[in-house]
């Protein structure tokens, strides 16, 4: 974890540093924290700062493989500074202005604009009030105590402590009245929550009510299903009567003559059938709601009275149904139907004939709209081209094989490098802390790992 106060810098931008191709962040005013698992560069963004206000000698922070980095800063009374390192050449552009051939010092505005100098006490003893890093003590904690009293006899370091001490207090006083303000606002939620109880009890009254409304639409559905049916009926029964007329005439005719079209008693037949079919079902339902309890008195029954009516009218039309089918039970049976099979098949092959004539024609519409194919010419040069692109795709898969090889060494011998740093943190020549990242870098530059006094 990297934590950065921020009270004057508003964005960092790395190009090219350490491990970041290229990263933004945009930092929150006063603290901002950056967090996520060892390795991940966040401590690159503490070396960026400290290379901007020091401009550090070395080549470690350009990114592998690439040939410059930079650094951004943007402050939040707008200025802007970017560090550059190209090769060996280190070069500032503050507000727009470049600035080369520093070596290793800096412009003289820089500390005016980014405030992040240390604090000289004395002739020669500088302190570093702005940086932290992990592996260090607490600022002053390791000094030895002479140096820590240099620091706080210097007049303008006290004043700046004093400052930092009184920001302190002022934040404290802003996060105790944020904490008050939010106190009371979890007091008015609170009793928000405590007027919202009745809601779940009253939503379980309204799911039971949504039931009953939805069972009482099922149940108009269905009334008006019997309304349906008993239309039906009706037209079916007028039906029968003049069906049942014309079988009276019919069987006075003779014997001898020929058959009529038996295909309206085939009809009439369906249709008894499906009357006889809804009848069954609609004694069921009578069956089914007559042992049903009395419901409960509703505010409005007009409704209610009125459909019950309706469906006493409709059972009284019912019983007359029953009795009608009761009577058309007692009809002889039609007379037997002529052979079809024939007449069947024929129209099968007409039907089978007119699909075959449909797609014969939208074929010959496809056809018909087509323009004839262009004739190859040159078939030796594409012939060529094919062969070469095999060639050129064979050479290409066997490069990858070697690149993919070339990089699994690479890793290989990185692994193995971390290991050894991992387990000789410091270095058996010069006795000096060895990072696994920096060693890893001067490793790849050619510097083999580690340079002595750098």
């Amino acid at each position: 974890m990297e934590i950065i106060l921020s009270d004057m810098l508003k964005r960092i931008t790395l190009h090219n540093f350490m491990s970041h191709s290229h990263t933004v962040i945009d930092l929150s005013p006063g603290l901002t924290v950056l967090t996520g698992p060892n390795n991940c560069g966040k401590s690159a963004f503490v070396s960026a700062l400290q290379i901007l206000a020091e401009n550090t000698t070395g080549d470690f922070m350009v990114r592998h493989g690439e040939k410059e980095c930079r650094v951004i800063v943007e402050t939040d009374d707008g200025h802007t500074i970017e560090w550059k390192r190209k090769k060996k050449t280190v070069s500032y552009n503050i507000d727009g202005v470049d600035y080369h051939r520093l070596r290793n010092s800096v412009p003289d505005q820089l500390h005016e604009i980014l405030k992040l100098s240390k604090v000289k006490a004395g002739d020669t003893d500088e302190f570093d009030v702005h940086f932290g890093e992990q592996k260090s003590p607490i600022f002053l904690l390791g000094d030895r105590g002479s140096r820590a009293a240099r620091f706080f006899a210097s007049s303008s370091d006290a004043s700046v402590l004093i400052e930092m001490q009184k920001l302190h207090r002022s934040k404290v006083k802003s996060a105790q009245q944020e904490y008050q303000r939010q106190q009371n606002e979890l007091k008015s939620t609170e009793i928000v929550l405590e007027l919202l109880k009745p809601v779940p009890e009253l939503e379980t009254r309204l799911e039971s009510l949504n039931l009953s409304y939805e069972a009482l639409l099922k149940e108009q559905q269905r009334i008006r299903d019997l309304e349906a049916f008993l239309q039906d009926y009706q037209h079916a029964d007028q039906r029968v009567l003049q069906l049942t007329g014309t079988v009276a005439t019919l069987n006075k005719l003779p014997g001898s003559l020929e058959q009529e079209n038996e295909k309206p008693l085939e009809v009439l037949t369906q249709r008894y059938e499906a009357f006889e079919n809804k009848t069954r079902v609609a004694h069921f339902q009578v069956s089914t709601l007559q042992p049903l309890a009395n419901p409960p008195p509703l505010e409005q029954t007009e409704r209610l009275e009125k459909l019950i009516r309706e469906i006493r009218t409709q059972e009284l039309e019912l019983r007359s149904a029953s009795a009608t089918g009761d009577c058309l039970n007692l009809l002889k049976e039609p007379p037997s139907l002529a052979e079809t099979d024939p007449l069947q098949k024929l129209i099968q092959k007409i039907a089978v004939s007119e699909e075959r004539t449909q797609l014969d024609r939208l074929e010959s519409e496809v056809l018909e709209a087509c323009v004839p194919p262009p004739e190859l010419t040159d078939l030796e040069r594409i012939e060529q081209l094919c062969q070469q692109w095999e060639q050129a795709a064979v050479q290409f898969n066997h490069q990858q094989v070697i690149h993919a090889e070339c990089e699994s060494e690479y890793e290989a011998v990185r692994d193995q490098l971390q290991n050894w740093v991992k387990e000789n943190p410091s270095c058996p020549t010069c006795g000096a802390a060895l990072e696994p990242d920096q060693f890893i870098r001067t490793a790849e530059t050619g510097l083999k790992g580690h340079a002595h006094g750098a």
